[in-house]
C-alpha cells in the first residue's frame, strides 16, 4: 500500500509537472499578413483592399519592384523580397488602361469597419516603393482616408513600428487618365 501511494504521488508529481511545462511552452504567434489598401487618386477615397496571409514570418518586410516601363505595354510587380512572395502585379500601358492581375480581386470598401478611436501610436514612416520622377506627396493627408478602418488599426497595433509602403499606380500614362490611378498601401501586421 505504501508503494501505492508513492507511485500514485509520483506520476501525479509527473503530470503536474508536465501539463505546467506544456501550458507555458505555448505561445501564440500571429500569422504573417500583409494588407495592400487602394485608396483614389484624384480623391482619396478608400475603394478596397486585399489581405494575405503567408505561412513563413520574416523579422523584417521588404518590397521590391519588378518595372517594365511602357514603351507600349508596361509593367510593375512588386514583392515580398524575404519570402520571394508577388504582392502585386499590374499593367502600365502608354496611350491606353491596363489592369491589376494579381492580387485578383479586392474586397469592396463596404465590407470594411471604421472606428471611433484610433490606436494611440504615432503617425507611420511612408515608403514610396514606385515614384520614378521623385514627385513629392503629403502622405499623411492620402492615409487619412484609411486610418480610421478597423483592420489598419489593428495592423498598426500589431506592428507599431512598421514602415507603411505605398505607391501610385497609373494604369495608362502618356495621356493617362487620372481617376484611373490607384494609390497602393501596403501594411504587414
Amino acid at each position: 500500500m505504501k508503494y501505492l501511494l508513492i507511485v500514485s504521488f509520483l506520476f501525479f508529481q509527473v503530470s503536474c509537472v508536465s501539463d505546467s511545462i506544456s501550458n507555458n511552452s505555448t505561445t501564440t504567434v500571429a500569422p504573417n499578413k500583409v494588407l495592400l489598401l487602394k485608396v483614389n487618386y484624384e480623391n482619396n477615397a478608400f475603394e478596397g483592399g486585399n489581405e494575405t496571409v503567408f505561412p513563413n514570418s520574416t523579422p523584417t518586410f521588404t518590397v521590391t519592384n519588378q518595372v517594365i516601363p511602357p514603351s507600349d505595354f508596361g509593367n510593375i510587380k512588386l514583392f515580398y523580397s524575404e519570402l520571394n512572395a508577388k504582392l502585386f502585379d499590374g499593367d502600365i500601358i502608354w496611350m491606353g488602361d491596363g489592369q491589376i492581375h494579381f492580387p485578383t480581386s479586392f474586397l469592396s470598401a463596404s465590407q470594411y469597419n471604421y472606428i471611433d478611436t484610433l490606436v494611440p501610436i504615432q503617425d507611420p514612416l511612408f515608403e514610396n516603393i514606385y515614384n520614378p520622377n521623385n514627385t513629392n506627396y503629403d502622405y499623411s493627408q492620402i492615409f487619412n482616408s484609411i486610418r480610421y478602418l478597423g483592420i489598419v488599426n489593428e495592423y498598426r497595433s500589431d506592428n507599431p513600428n512598421a514602415t507603411v509602403k505605398l505607391f501610385l499606380y497609373t494604369p495608362g500614362v502618356g495621356v493617362g487618365d487620372p481617376s484611373k490611378w490607384k494609390w497602393i498601401f501596403i501594411i504587414k501586421n
